[in-house]
């Protein structure tokens, strides 16, 4: 399994993400959506599941969105975030080069395949290594803690973006998701 949290700026994408496998744990670092995809891949490539966290709100509530369709929503929140822009174009290079990748944003569905989970970090956008570490510390928890539940986080219907930028980029995303909330690590 690795586990990657983001931080993101205008300026970039800086990440940082541990491995818990057979061989021991180990911090992988680096910068840009390019070298992001490079690890994803090539852990998937490994038969790995792997899990990103991206500092910005996944989940936009239906009611804000006045009635747009549901990539019409995503591509306005990309206008002013530039984590969601980011999430979106690494999702889109899965698609072109992995089309077959299954994308979750809940735990039960992520669990049971070998696939990819986006979940929401809330750290700020630009955080340093160290609070990325703990993003990355606070999932690993959350997933021994609380393995076969999902995240109740929202009230009332939600917009999950990361499942549009999914089914955008061409991923096998549950339709199901594209309404339910996405997995919240406080890093803290």
């Amino acid at each position: 399994m690795l586990v990657i949290g983001t931080a993101s700026s205008s300026e970039g994408l800086h990440w940082s993400g541990r491995r818990h496998d057979d061989d021991g744990p180990g911090v992988t670092r680096g910068d840009g959506v390019g070298g992001l995809f490079e690890a994803i891949f090539h852990a998937l490539h490994d038969g790995e599941q792997v899990a990103v966290g991206f500092p910005a709100p996944l989940g936009v509530a239906r009611d804000d969105t006045d009635g747009a369709a549901p990539e019409t929503a995503l591509a306005r929140v990309e206008v002013d975030s530039p984590a969601v822009r980011q999430l979106a174009a690494l999702l889109t290079e899965l698609g072109r080069w992995r089309p077959w990748t299954v994308v979750s944003t809940a735990l039960p569905r992520w669990r049971a395949t070998t696939s990819v989970l986006v979940w929401e970090t809330a750290l700020p956008q630009d955080a340093g290594d160290a609070a990325l570490d703990d993003a990355v510390e606070g999932f690993y928890a959350l997933v021994h803690d609380r393995a076969d539940h999902g995240a109740e986080l929202a009230s009332g219907p939600v917009l999950n973006l990361a499942a549009v930028a999914a089914r955008r980029a061409e991923l096998t995303v549950d339709s199901a998701q594209l309404h339910e909330p996405v997995v919240l690590v406080d890093g803290s």
